[in-house]
C-alpha cells in the first residue's frame, strides 16, 4: 500500500486527534485568564495540539516563531480566542470519533508515549546545559507525530500490523515496506511549513541515524536520541539506556539513574492502565462530558462578551455586569466598586436600583481596611464565612447593604494590573462556594478585559514608553527564566549545604531582577503623587514588622524606634515610601550583621529647595560604604555588598523617590556606620 503520495501536511495535522484531557486543562485556563507560561504547559503535553497550534500560528503571523520557545511564540502570536477556537474544533472532532476497543488503548498509547517523551527532554535539557528548555521538550514531544499521522490516516488497518506508539527503526523499515514513507519521514513534511529557525525537524528525521553520527551532531539530536530510548524502555532504566547516555552526554551510572527516577516520577498516571480498555472507555467518557459542558460555557463568554460590549462608560458596563452575575449565580446582588489610581482608593459604581451609599463609599486600598482591598490586593476571592482577617466597619457596612447573611468579594486583573472588585452578597457558605466555579470565574474574566478595554479607549493609559518596556521585560523574562531553573535544578544536585546556598542565592537575585522590571512596568500606572491621607509612622511600623522574621531576627537585630508622635498626616504613595523602606532597611540589616544596631527616626523637616517635609532616618552601625563607591552609590551596578551582587537596589530607590518629589542623602564612615536621609514632600491632605 503506498501512501507516500498522500499530502501530509496542514490537513493531515487538522486529522490528528487531541487527547480531551488536555483540551479540558487547555480551555479551562484560558477561561480562567491564566498566562501564556501556564497555557504553554497544557499544550506542551499533547503532540496533536501542539502542531495544530503552531501551524496556525505559522501561517497567520508574517514573522517566524521563536525557535526558542514555538508553543509559548504561538500561542502569544494567535492570543486567547483563537487559542480557544481551535480546542473547540479538536474538541468537537473527539467527540464525534468513534474508536474500537483496540483503537481506544493504542490512541492512549500514542498520548502516553508523546508526554514521558515531552516530560524526559524537559527533565534531559537543564542536565546537560542546554538553555533552550521549551525546544527541547517539544522535540521529545513531537517523536512519535508521525505515528500519529499514519493511525489517523490509516486506522485499524495500521494497529493491524503490531506497531509500537513510540519510535523505532523496526518500525520505520516496516512502514516503507508496506507504505513507502516512515512515520518519520512523514513527521518532517509536518513540521516544514511551520519555518521554525531549528533542528527540531533534523531532530526526528535523523532519530535512527548511527550513534557514531549523531555523536558529531548539534545538542538537539543528541537529547532526541536519549529520549527515544528512554521511551522505548519507559518502565525501567536497562544497560542500553545507560550506555546511551554515557556515549551521548558522559552520563554515569547514578546520574543516569537520577534523571530516570526524576523524569519517571512525572509520568501521567492514565499509563498505568493503558491495557484496562473499560477503565479507558470510562475516563474517556466522562472527559467528553466535561468538554460537551464547557462548550456550553465557552458560547456563554461569547454571549457575555457581547453584552459588555455595549457599554460606554463604567455606569453601563457595570450595569450589564450587574445582571450577568445575578443572572447566573446565587448572589442576591453584586456591587461594583473600581480601582482609583490616583487616589489609591476603591470607588464604587452606582447603578438603577442600588442603595445610593454605594456611590459614596471610597475604600482605601489597604489589605487591612477591608475584605474588598484584600481580595483586590491578593488577586483571589475573599469571603465572610471563612474571613481571611477580622471584619472591619467596612465590612460591616457592605453586610448591610448587601441584604444578605454574607458577602464573597472577587477581584478584576488584567496582566497583573488591579482593576476592581465584585462584591457578591449571598447567604450560605454554601452559595459562596458555588461562586467558585469556572463560569463565575469565566464572567471574572470577561468582565476584566472590558474594564480594560474601557480604561485604554478613555483614558489612553499606556503609551509608547509602556510597550516598549513589556517588550524589554519579555525579552529578559526568557534568560532569567532559564538562569532559574538551572538554579534549581543544581540545588537538587548539589549535597554540601554551602553550595546549596549558593544556588539559592542564585534564585534569590533572579527574583530581584524581576522584582525590579515590575516597578518599572508599572511606573507609568502609580500616580504621580496621590491625594492620599497616611500616617507615617505606622507604615515605617508595618514595613519594620514583615521584614522582622526574614531580616532581623534571624540576625538577631532588634530595630530600634525613634518615632515623632506629633507628625502629621500626609499625602504620598503609600506603595512606593513602603518599597523604598523595605530596601534601605535590608540593606541596613546586611550592613549591620548579626547581633548588630538598627535605628529608624522620623521629624518633621523643613529646607529651603524643598519647603516642608517629612523625613525618615534609617540607621546601621556596620562598618560604612567604600569611599570609592561613594560617589557612585545611586548609579547602577554600584554595590558595596562584594562580588556576585547586583548593586542595582539604591539606583531604584532613588527613582522612586525621584517619582514621589522626594530627595535623599546619606553619611557614612567606618567608626559610626551608615544612615540613610529620606526627605518625603508633606504634600496636601485633603
Amino acid at each position: 500500500m503506498d501512501v507516500s503520495t498522500k499530502i501530509f501536511s496542514g490537513q493531515a495535522v487538522t486529522d490528528l486527534l487531541c487527547m480531551p484531557q488536555v483540551l479540558i486543562e487547555l480551555i479551562e485556563a484560558c477561561l480562567g485568564g491564566d498566562d501564556t507560561q501556564l497555557l504553554a504547559d497544557s499544550v506542551l503535553r499533547d503532540a496533536a495540539l501542539s502542531a495544530k497550534i503552531i501551524l496556525a500560528a505559522s501561517k497567520t503571523s508574517s514573522k517566524p516563531l521563536d525557535p526558542l520557545e514555538p508553543v509559548s511564540s504561538a500561542i502569544r502570536t494567535l492570543g486567547i480566542p483563537m487559542i480557544i477556537g481551535i480546542a473547540l474544533q479538536a474538541s468537537q472532532q473527539i467527540v464525534r470519533h468513534k474508536f474500537s476497543p483496540q483503537e481506544l488503548s493504542f490512541q492512549h498509547s500514542l498520548w502516553f508515549s508523546s508526554q514521558i517523551s515531552s516530560l524526559v527532554a524537559r527533565c534531559l535539557a537543564p542536565s546537560v546545559n542546554y538553555p533552550d528548555i521549551e525546544e527541547a521538550q517539544l522535540s521529545g514531544l513531537l517523536l512519535n507525530l508521525g505515528i500519529h499521522a499514519l493511525f489517523a490516516s490509516e486506522g485499524g488497518s495500521y494497529l493491524d500490523q503490531n506497531v509500537n506508539s513510540y519510535s523505532s527503526s523496526i518500525q520505520c523499515h516496516f512502514e516503507e515496506t508496506t507504505y513507502k514513507i516512515n512515520h518519520l519521514q512523514i513527521a518532517d513534511k509536518l513540521i516544514d511549513p511551520w519555518q521554525i529557525d531549528s533542528f527540531l525537524a533534523d531532530a526526528i528525521r535523523f532519530l535512527h541515524a548511527d550513534v557514531s553520527q549523531i555523536e558529531q551532531s548539534g545538542t538537539l539530536l543528541k537529547i532526541a536520541r536519549l529520549v527515544q530510548q528512554f521511551c522505548q524502555d519507559s518502565q525501567q532504566l536497562t544497560v542500553e539506556t545507560e550506555t546511551l547516555a554515557g556515549r551521548l552526554f558522559g552520563f554515569s551510572q547514578s546520574e543516569v539513574a537520577y534523571l530516570f527516577d526524576w523524569a519517571s516520577g512525572l509520568y501521567p498516571q492514565f499509563g498505568t492502565f493503558l491495557n484496562d480498555v473499560e477503565k479507558l472507555q470510562v475516563e474517556m467518557a466522562v472527559a467528553l462530558d466535561r468538554l460537551t459542558e464547557l462548550s456550553f460555557i465557552l458560547a456563554d463568554q461569547e454571549a457575555a462578551r457581547a453584552r459588555l460590549s455595549g457599554g460606554k462608560n463604567p455606569e453601563e458596563l457595570v450595569t450589564i455586569a450587574r445582571s450577568l452575575y445575578l443572572e447566573n449565580s446565587p448572589a442576591t446582588d453584586a456591587f461594583f466598586f473600581l480601582a482609583d489610581q490616583q487616589n489609591f482608593q476603591l470607588s464604587g459604581i452606582l447603578t438603577d436600583g442600588q442603595p445610593r451609599l454605594i456611590g459614596e463609599l471610597k475604600i482605601p486600598m489597604e489589605v487591612k481596611s477591608s475584605l474588598i482591598s484584600a481580595a483586590l490586593l491578593s488577586g483571589s476571592p475573599v469571603n465572610s464565612f471563612q474571613p481571611t482577617q477580622p471584619l472591619t466597619v467596612t465590612d460591616h457596612l457592605l453586610l448591610r447593604l448587601c441584604k444578605s447573611q454574607g458577602m464573597s468579594c472577587h477581584p478584576f486583573h488584567f496582566e497583573g494590573r488591579a482593576l476592581g472588585v465584585v462584591v457578591l452578597g449571598v447567604d450560605s457558605a454554601v452559595d459562596s462556594g458555588r461562586l467558585q466555579s469556572l463560569r463565575i470565574k469565566m464572567f471574572g474574566q470577561v468582565v476584566s478585559v472590558a474594564l480594560m478595554q474601557l480604561s485604554l479607549t478613555n483614558q489612553g493609559q499606556f503609551n509608547d514608553g509602556s510597550h516598549l518596556l513589556r517588550r524589554v521585560s519579555h525579552e529578559i523574562n526568557n534568560p532569567l527564566t532559564i538562569i532559574g531553573n538551572y538554579a534549581g535544578v543544581l540545588n537538587q544536585l548539589l549535597t554540601d549545604t554551602a553550595d546549596r546556598q549558593l544556588s539559592e542565592s542564585i534564585k534569590k537575585e533572579v527574583q530581584r531582577i524581576d522584582d525590579i522590571m515590575e516597578y518599572y512596568l508599572n511606573k507609568q500606572e502609580l500616580p504621580e503623587f496621590p491625594e492620599y491621607s497616611i500616617n507615617l509612622n505606622q507604615l515605617v511600623q508595618d514595613t519594620v514588622d514583615s521584614l522582622n522574621d526574614v531580616e532581623f531576627k534571624p540576625r538577631q537585630i532588634v530595630p530600634g524606634f525613634d518615632l515623632q508622635s506629633t507628625l502629621d498626616k500626609m499625602a504620598t504613595n503609600p506603595v512606593l515610601v513602603k518599597q523604598i523602606l523595605v530596601n534601605l532597611l535590608k540593606n541596613a540589616a546586611e550592613a549591620a550583621g548579626e547581633g548588630g544596631k538598627v535605628q529608624i527616626i522620623t521629624r518633621d523637616g523643613y529646607s529651603a529647595d524643598r519647603g516642608r517635609h517629612v523625613e525618615i532616618i534609617i540607621r546601621d552601625n556596620g562598618p560604612g560604604i567604600d569611599p570609592q563607591l561613594q560617589e557612585t552609590l545611586f548609579q547602577p551596578a554600584t554595590s558595596s555588598k562584594g562580588a556576585g551582587h547586583v548593586g542595582v537596589g539604591l539606583s531604584i530607590v532613588k527613582g522612586m523617590v525621584d517619582d514621589l518629589g522626594g530627595g535623599i542623602s546619606y553619611h557614612s564612615s567606618v567608626k559610626s556606620g551608615t544612615s540613610f536621609h529620606l526627605q518625603l514632600p508633606c504634600g496636601d491632605v485633603r
